[in-house]
């Protein structure tokens, strides 16, 4: 296990997987991001030995998420989800109590491999942008981007959401895909 210390937390994770965590300025530019203040944000990565579209079909299929998923859930999801509301279900301690947020699903690109969703408060409190994108590394090896932008207010404050447990979270996450799809026959 790889450990670092980020905004004065350490942060455990696999050496087959780095979680970022940090702070940045408004000027980074995000294309959905809202132009408010701090921003929050939360980068990790894996390399998942399998098919871009083997990794594809795991992640993109919202519905499916709790079967494998005890940190991130979704329900009320379309088949085809892209610009449709959904609910999130975050269990911070993966303990199996939700919490439940109001998100929109922005994209599910099946041609980019890119996953987007977003949600908050109004009134430039607190949003949140997520997304994971994937690039292969070869034909059998894919490299999974999950990351999330946090702005407003309470982020700039550290408030509205244990950011340390999500980006651990984020981790396990993708820990759980590399597991889930690594066991299945390739296609």
């Amino acid at each position: 296990r790889a450990s670092e210390v980020v905004d004065g937390l350490t942060q455990h994770a696999p050496l087959s997987c780095v979680a970022r965590f940090g702070r940045i300025s408004s000027s980074v530019q995000h294309p959905t991001r809202p132009p408010l203040g701090m921003v929050r944000t939360i980068r990790t990565e894996i390399i998942i030995d399998a098919s871009i579209g083997s990794v594809w079909k795991v992640v993109s299929d919202l519905r499916t998420w709790g079967e494998w998923n005890a940190w991130t859930k979704f329900e009320d999801v379309d088949e085809n989800p892209a610009g449709t509301d959904a609910r999130l279900l975050a269990s911070f301690d993966g303990d199996g109590t939700w919490k439940e947020y109001a998100c929109q699903i922005l994209a599910v690109d099946h041609d980019r491999h890119f996953l987007n969703w977003a949600g908050g408060v109004p009134c430039g409190l607190f949003h949140g942008n997520h997304w994971i994108i994937l690039t292969p590394e070869s034909e059998t090896r894919t490299r999974m981007e999950h990351n999330e932008d946090f702005t407003g207010l309470l982020p700039a404050l550290n408030l509205g959401m244990p950011f340390a447990k999500v980006a651990r979270n984020y981790v396990y996450i993708n820990e759980a895909v590399k597991r889930v799809v690594e066991a299945r026959a390739p296609d």
